[in-house]
């Protein structure tokens, strides 16, 4: 696939979607993108933009004459606390696999968003590979409907398609990063406590969690490898994409408690509160990184350095609103 070629971006106005939509228009792409929100602002000019649903049979029939060499499937329902039912199966499973036969029929590589959800809570604290989903023994699987989903989705596509379709599902760990203010309390975890921290020196985390560690990754680096995959072909498979590494709670306290006196606001103030889901709480993540690095050697990869270095960034971007900073903190 050339840098010319048209790639089709699913959930295009949304958290990943958009980092992706202006990383593939930097690297040479013509971009077509979809969302049933409305084109930021910012990125007018960097796709052609189509306000409406992936899964609109017009769309699908585009994709199935092979208008596009690649589909960047980000959209769906990203709620964690979604309930179980038809529209959660239709948005996050049926109408992905309807997207992917309309690729089959137009030849056409498929790159979807999976989620590292879809393992539950390891039984060790150990990275986790992507053979661990089905086998209890290493993990408990989804603790929700919405990571039920998601497993639904990775089922279906190796059980329907194996290696008859040119397609990657990537299982996202904890992708953070600008601009994620849209996404509220689906917000990373890491950018809320930033946030917390820059605008009122004061967080909040769950009094059973500060042993709690997660697999973090810059959206910039999810961005990066999605644009790698629109270009090179890969075997056929689900993937995991994360740091490889997890970061406890109690450190990215300590991140906050750092930068938040470096920036002269004095000691942070950390709250613990009682945890009211437990039983659908992820305490450890962390991908076991070598199926992708053996597939796409030279992906962008994730050092610890790096986590800390785009979280001090990010706190800068949240502290630079002083004013309002200020005066909540000491509210």
């Amino acid at each position: 696939m050339t840098a010319a070629g048209e790639v089709l971006v699913t959930g295009a106005a949304g958290f990943i979607g958009r980092h992706t939509v202006a990383a593939l228009h930097r690297a040479g792409h013509a971009v077509t993108a979809v969302d049933l929100r409305p084109a930021p602002g910012h990125l007018v000019r960097s796709a052609r933009w189509r306000r409406g649903d992936f899964a609109d049979p017009a769309l699908l029939s585009e994709v199935a004459a092979g208008r596009y060499e690649a589909v960047l499937h980000q959209g769906g329902i990203s709620d964690t606390r979604a309930v179980a039912g038809p529209e959660l199966e239709e948005t996050n499973t049926l109408g992905p696999l309807r997207l992917a036969e309309a690729c089959r029929s137009g030849g056409t590589r498929l790159v979807y968003a999976s989620s590292h959800s879809v393992y539950g809570m390891p039984r060790d604290r150990a990275p986790l590979a992507e053979e661990a989903d089905e086998d209890r023994g290493r993990c408990s699987g989804p603790l929700n409907p919405y990571a039920w989903s998601k497993l639904a989705l990775d089922r279906q596509m190796r059980e329907r398609f194996g290696d008859g379709l040119d397609w990657v599902g990537l299982r996202y760990t904890n992708v953070f990063g600008a601009d994620e203010d849209d996404k509220g309390p689906m917000a990373s975890i890491l950018s809320q406590l930033l946030r917390q921290a820059a605008d009122r020196g004061r967080v909040r985390v769950f009094d059973d969690s500060l042993t709690a560690a997660r697999d973090y990754i810059p959206a910039e680096t999810v961005a990066a490898t999605l644009v790698l995959l629109a270009r090179r072909r890969v075997p056929a498979a689900v993937y995991n994409l994360g740091a490889g590494h997890a970061v406890s709670f109690a450190e990215v306290v300590q991140w906050c408690a750092r930068l938040y006196r470096e920036a002269g606001g004095g000691p942070l103030e950390v709250r613990l509160v009682p945890n009211p889901v437990t039983a659908a709480y992820q305490y450890y993540t962390c991908a076991d990184m070598t199926a992708l690095d053996k597939a796409l050697p030279d992906r962008p990869t994730v050092a610890p350095s790096d986590v800390e270095a785009r979280v001090t960034e990010l706190f800068k971007v949240f502290r630079r609103d002083e004013p309002r900073a200020m005066s909540a903190s000491t509210g």
